[in-house]
Formats: structure tokens, sequence, C-alpha cells
């Protein structure tokens, strides 16, 4: 099978965690070695645009990613956003009673900055709504009271801070799975010519929407059980292994 494109998650696959991570020089030359074989290398986060630059930048990436948990597509030949959905402004006071009725921190992401709402003067648009530090056991309540809400998606994601986990809540239709299927259809590709790499909850959609499945070492072992082959770590420079073995044939 001779692919056409690849789509990396960022945290925990591409760098380690951290704002600032760059990939290894392993995986550098690799996906450099990747592109230059006519294959497309796109990212597949939870990150928007913003906190993907820099890494966007060191690669070198042309193909379009898939941001801000399928929010957003970018195009990093034009650096400009050629496709997003919002998150309905009718689910937003459900989403904040609940966590006023928990007492935990949300953040608002309008495309441009994240920050807490106000409800006296509302942002013009939303992308999603972030739940930025929460015990995986209120992670789980707080999922179970938000899934009658109409009109949105929940992801469930590991933070930085492994104690952690993140809920992003986003437009119903945005997920990586959709992202992708938007992304390969402008490619005029299909999904069974694309590789997916990830490591965690919110990688199940990547995984789903690509011909080849591959789950890090590092990954949560439902990611493992749904893959079709599971590489190094994250430390062990997996993406590198991906290349190498499904596209270089080296």
């Amino acid at each position: 099978m001779k692919y056409k494109a690849l789509f990396l998650d960022v945290d925990g696959t591409l760098v380690l965690h951290g704002i600032d991570s760059i990939p290894s020089s392993r995986v550098t030359q690799a996906i450099a070695a990747c592109e230059h074989a006519g294959i497309s290398v796109c990212l597949a986060t939870s990150r928007p645009p913003d906190s993907v630059q820099k890494i966007i930048a060191h690669l070198s990436l042309t193909g379009l990613c898939v941001l801000s948990s399928g929010s957003q597509i970018y195009d990093p030949k034009t650096k400009k956003i050629i496709l997003e959905k919002v998150c309905p402004k009718s689910a937003i006071d459900p989403i904040l009673r609940v966590a006023r009725a928990h007492n935990v921190t949300v953040l608002i992401y309008d495309g441009e900055k994240e920050f807490a709402y106000d409800e006296s003067s509302p942002p013009r648009k939303i992308i999603s709504v972030y739940f930025p530090e929460l015990l995986p056991e209120m992670l789980q309540k707080i999922m179970k009271e938000l899934r009658g809400v109409s009109g949105i998606s929940l992801h469930r994601m590991e933070a930085w801070n492994p104690e952690f986990e993140v809920l992003d809540i986003v437009n119903e239709e945005a997920s990586k799975l959709h992202g992708i299927a938007e992304v390969v259809k402008r490619m005029g590709i299909a999904p069974h010519e694309i590789i997916g790499v990830g490591d965690g909850y919110n990688d199940f959609p990547l995984l789903m929407a690509c011909g080849l499945k591959i789950a890090m070492g590092n990954a949560v072992p439902e990611l493992k059980a749904i893959a079709d082959f599971v590489v190094p770590s994250v430390e062990e420079d997996g993406v590198a292994v991906v290349i190498e073995k499904f596209i270089l044939g080296t």
C-alpha cells in the first residue's frame, strides 16, 4: 500500500507534552524525508493555531492541519483558517451551570484567545469551551451531566499535569474525524490511503478516520486496543518508526 498522507497528533505523539516542545531530530528528519517522498504530513490536534506555529515552522509543514479538536482547518501555506465550526451559543448556559455547580474552572476559546466567560459581554463567536484541569472522577461526572446538551461534542484529553484530565467541548460536527474527512476530500484521496498516529482518548476519532491506525507506546490502553500497530513511545521517536516502517520502507 502506498500511503499519501500522514496525520499526527501533537502532544504525546509528535512531541512531549509542553507548549515549547519541538520534535526530536530523528522525527524531524523522518518527516522531511516523508515530505520529500511526496507524502503530505498534517497535524490533527486539540491545540489552537497559535500554539502549533513553532512546530509547523520547525518542520516546514505544508499539509492542511486539523486544529482545535477538529473545529478549525488551517492552511500553513496561506497561514489562514479555511474552515471553522463554532460552538452553539445555546449550549453555553448549560455548560456554565454545570461548571458553577461543581465549582470548577471553565474557559472560552474564541479563535484567538482563551478567557473566562463574561455574561455581560459575550464573545462574537465561541470555538470551544474548555475545562483545563479536572480530576478523572469529576470529568466523568461532568461529561455525564452534559451529554443531554444539544449541538455539542465532548472530548476527553490528558492534561499536561498527569494528575488531571481535560474536557474540551466543541460543535457536534467537530472532531479529528470530521476534520480529517474534510481534508482528505480536499486532497482528493481516500481514507485507506492515510495513516493516523495518536496517543490519547481524543485520538479515537483520528484513528477511525484513517486506513492505518497507529498508537504510540505511551498511548492509553483503550487506543492501543483499536490500533493496527503500536510503535515505540514519544520518548523513543515512535513517529519516526512509523515513517521508516510504513512510508519509507527502511
